[in-house]
């Protein structure tokens, strides 16, 4: 929704300055929402990381390396979070995360 708009940017920005990644699957219809709920302006902020061997520029190996449990999982601050998450949940990750780093 468009009301998310300034907070998604926002995370976003918070997101990249973490060297957060989300891991995913071309076929995975929670990956494609999660992209929705921010947005394409914030998702180019976010790396995306093909998990899925057949897909896109498939990163295969590192999500074998990073034991990606499933799709989609966020890697914010070095830590794993699987699921589809809300702006809001990935808020208070985020704000979790820059907290201990202070």
């Amino acid at each position: 929704p468009a009301r998310w708009v300034p907070q998604a940017l926002s995370l976003a920005a918070d997101l990249s300055s973490l060297d957060s990644k989300m891991y995913g699957a071309f076929w995975c219809s929670h990956c494609y929402d999660q992209k929705q709920s921010l947005g394409s302006e914030a998702m180019r902020a976010i790396p995306y990381v093909e998990c899925d061997r057949d897909g896109y520029r498939t990163q295969r190996d590192l999500c074998r390396a990073k034991d990606v449990p499933g799709y989609p999982t966020w890697e914010i601050g070095g830590e794993l979070f699987p699921g589809e998450r809300s702006v809001d949940e990935l808020r208070e990750i985020v704000d979790g995360v820059l907290a201990k780093r202070k």
